[in-house]
Order: C-alpha cells, then structure tokens, then sequence
C-alpha cells in the first residue's frame, strides 16, 4: 500500500481485521495522524459491533438437522476434488519456491501479528485525545461509580491506576465497543501540560487469551506510541505521544498497581 490515503476496500479492511500486519500498521499510523478519519472508522467500528451484538443469540443457536445433512453430502462428495487441489497447489508452491528461492536472500521471519484490541486502542486514542470539551464520557470526580459501572459493562472487576507519581492525574473513563460487540474501557490520563495518556482495557475471547503476548510489546503508529500486554483474559493498551522510555515507565506502573 502506498504511503497516500488508503482507499476504502483498505479502510475496511482494517476495521474487519483482514489486513496484513505491515499494512495494517500503515493504516494505523495514517489515521492516528487523521482524527477526523479515525473517528470515521471509529464510529464504523461502532455501527459493526452493534450489529453483531443484535444478532448474538443467532450465532449460539444449533445448526438446523436439515443444514447439517445438506452440508455432510456436500462435504462427502467434495473431499476427494478438494485433497486433488491441495495436492496440486502444494506441488505448485514447492515448485515455485525452488525456482524463486535461488540467489536470493531469505525475507525475515514475519511480525507478530498486532491484536485486535491494540488497533482499537489507537483508534479511540486518536479520536479522543484531541477532544477538549468531551474528552470522557464519565469525569475523574465520579470515580467510583465510573469503575462500577465499567466493571459491570466489561463483567471483571476493573481498577484504575495512580499515576499521581509519575505527574499524571486521571481526567476520567469512557465505554466503548469492541469486536462482536463487546465493551470496552478507556482511562484517560494528563500531566500538567496537558499531555495525555490513556489506557485501554478489554477482555479478549478464550483463544485470543492464549495467542496474545504476556511481556511488553511496543507499538509505533505515526506520533502515537504504546505498549500492550496480556494478562490472563485481559488485554491492555497504553497509549501516549511519548519517548519509549517515559511511556515505558508509565505502563510499568500500571501493570504493577493491576497486577
């Protein structure tokens, strides 16, 4: 993809998730740098996780026993055209690789693919940081009830770091929509020059849990900087217009308080 405007097969590309990690990254980093698009694709994000959710219970419902015969003669007869194809396009791949792999040098091993919920993290960041009148949904001053009910919304009990420390005093939190409608919580953090960070908390499905990194993992897009980690099912996100090592420093602090 070019370093321009990505088109809008690319934008929503990166919404749904399809994208490749480098170009996902370069999509990520072009709307950090547009919060006017980021809170387009922002509110896109919105819209599918409200459809999906209005249509949750239909995903747990049995396969009909009519479907299920349909599909299982369907499959019996394909099988055989199917394992041909694999055959031959394996052949073809080997191939391929033989012919093009002479006298050149061997691409390095690909990225760790960035989750879901970093991408989400650095939409909302973008669109929200910038925001001088409506920043948070709900004001630092209602603290209590701002962890209550965003605890209740995510469904694990939530806790909101000090960073008082460190020079930086939470301006307060909002709810926001995830992947398949899931909730998630954004803490918004400044320091006395108006610099914000903020932190970004999900839970992530069973088999998003065990993929996803444990460590520190640093992320780069455009002027947005941030780490994220998982611990257990939850997934975390700092985001900040910092040096590596003095948003290194804050994250370190907030994983020890949630730790």
């Amino acid at each position: 993809m070019s370093t321009g405007r990505p088109d809008e097969a690319a934008l929503h590309a990166w919404v749904d998730g399809e994208l490749a990690p480098a170009s996902a990254s370069e999509v990520a980093q072009w709307l950090a740098e547009r919060p006017d698009e980021a809170a387009r694709m922002a509110a896109i994000q919105a819209q599918r996780a409200s459809l999906q959710a209005l249509h949750a219970q239909v995903l747990d419902e049995p396969v009909p026993p009519q479907l299920r015969r349909a599909l299982r003669r369907r499959l019996q007869w394909q099988w055989p055209h199917a394992l041909a194809a694999g055959l031959m396009l394996s052949l073809g791949l080997g191939v391929g690789y033989g012919l093009g792999g002479r006298g050149q040098t061997h691409a390095p091993a690909q990225a760790r693919a960035v989750p879901d919920f970093v991408r989400e993290a650095v939409a909302a960041h973008a669109v929200y940081v910038p925001e001088q009148r409506h920043p948070v949904e709900v004001a630092a001053q209602q603290q209590a009830h701002l962890v209550q009910w965003l605890s209740k919304r995510l469904g694990v009990p939530l806790k909101v770091p000090a960073l008082e420390a460190l020079g930086y005093h939470l301006v307060g939190g909002r709810l926001l929509p995830g992947e398949a409608g899931q909730a998630r919580a954004q803490f918004m953090y400044e320091d006395a020059a108006g610099q914000r960070v903020t932190l970004y908390v999900s839970v992530l499905a069973r088999k998003d849990g065990a993929a996803a990194p444990a460590s520190f993992q640093w992320t780069e897009q455009g002027a947005t900087h941030g780490f994220y980690w998982v611990d257990g099912r939850q997934g975390y996100a700092v985001s900040a217009a910092l040096p590596r090592d003095r948003l290194y420093a804050l994250a370190e602090a907030i994983y020890r308080q949630l730790d």
